[in-house]
């Protein structure tokens, strides 16, 4: 544990680019920037990667106009986090997304992770938010984004049916889940 005397130099957007652009981070290391910490992600499992799969095929086939983005950068407080996935407005090429119509993130192990960063994807106007965490067999879906959090979360079980209010089809949840 760090002593007070020491000071913290926390990191930008910026300055992660600029690591990547020196090469003392790889565009395909996976972390996220939060509170100005590079967080190092878990690889993900054959589960994880499954369930990431039939997420994307779900959505793009109802996207029109939007973007699905696969493990992408999402701008959020001052840093970056890299969901599993997520429906955006498209931007263009030289940016990354602030917002989004929905993010998922799949939790085989990050189950407290995802639920923390629930508050910064409200606060940066992520309409739905989704967790779906496959030891439990449950999507918990976040709704009614606010500074605080959001006002409205709903855990949908094997059998049910995910009405999304962003794009495609309902989502099956024993069909996501396998």
């Amino acid at each position: 544990m760090l002593s007070a005397e020491f000071e913290i130099h926390r990191l930008s957007v910026d300055d992660v680019r600029r690591m990547v652009e020196a090469g003392v981070l790889l565009e395909e290391d996976r972390v996220e920037l939060l509170d100005g910490v590079l967080v190092d992600m878990t690889p993900p499992s054959s589960d994880h990667s499954a369930i990431v799969a039939w997420l994307t095929r779900h959505f793009v086939r109802g996207a029109h106009d939007l973007e699905v983005r696969v493990q992408d950068l999402l701008l959020v407080d001052g840093g970056f986090v890299m969901p599993d996935l997520m429906v955006v407005e498209p931007v263009p090429r030289d940016r990354q997304p602030s917002t989004a119509h929905l993010v998922v993130e799949v939790s085989v192990t990050t189950q407290r992770h995802d639920t923390a960063k629930a508050r910064r994807y409200a606060r940066a106007g992520v309409a739905e938010y989704w967790i779906v965490d496959v030891p439990a067999r449950v999507v918990k879906v976040h709704r009614r984004p606010a500074s605080g959090g959001y006002g409205d979360v709903v855990e949908h079980r094997d059998g049910a049916r995910i009405e999304t209010g962003v794009v495609a089809a309902p989502v099956p949840v024993s069909e996501l889940l396998g």
